[in-house]
């Protein structure tokens, strides 16, 4: 019987790390002790939650409170005067995407603006707005400061997924399973395993 439950267990964590290997969503909203160490401190190069911001082109980058014009009421990054912001996965590699929050802020009264993500222009106004980019596989997210010295723009609320496994480039992201898939999953490894268990034993009579 020992033996049994030991499968079962082990059965039920295989299930766990299969589910957990495909990825993992995550949202980065500056509001942690790690970004408000910082806040109204320049920085070129920051990380936090899995993910690293670095400002090029020797622009101004910071995190900031609720103060910044359009903010959403909580910390915001915001940058400007450089040529582009980068996103990457700290330490490297591959992530997914999926959305983030954006608008113009300081220094900037237009009505809208436009901004390149990856080489794709965006509009942004006068207050947050989500932006759904579905970018998958990517190594590194660019977005550029607005045209002409205009001013800052806002960031918030980075929906990413972090590619635990190798994943070709641009392929959809795999979804992380409900966990009535995970106990289905982990019931019939625990099954099959008790099974072999019990042929294992007609056999020695």
């Amino acid at each position: 019987m020992k033996t049994s439950i030991e499968q079962i267990v082990a059965a039920a964590g295989l299930a766990l790390a299969i589910a957990n290997g495909s990825s993992q969503a995550s949202v980065i909203t500056f509001d942690d002790p790690n970004s408000n160490a910082i806040i109204s401190q320049q920085f070129t190069s920051f990380s936090v939650g899995g993910l690293t911001f670095t400002q090029n082109g020797g622009g101004l980058t910071y995190v900031w409170n609720a103060d910044s014009p359009n903010s959403n009421g909580t910390n915001n990054l915001i940058s400007a005067f450089g040529s582009y912001l980068a996103i990457t996965k700290t330490g490297g590699g591959l992530f997914d995407l999926s959305s983030l929050d954006l608008t113009i802020s300081w220094y900037d009264s237009e009505p809208t603006e436009s901004v390149l993500i990856n080489a794709t222009p965006f509009v942004l106004t006068q207050g947050m707005q989500t932006f759904n980019l579905g970018l998958t596989g990517v190594s590194q997210v660019n977005i550029a400061d607005i045209g002409n010295n205009g001013g800052y723009w806002a960031l918030d609320n980075i929906t990413f997924n972090w590619i635990t496994f190798n994943q070709i480039p641009g392929a959809p992201a795999a979804s992380v399973p409900e966990p009535t898939s995970i106990w289905l999953l982990g019931l019939g490894l625990a099954g099959f395993a008790f099974s072999r268990r019990k042929k294992a034993r007609l056999g020695d009579i």
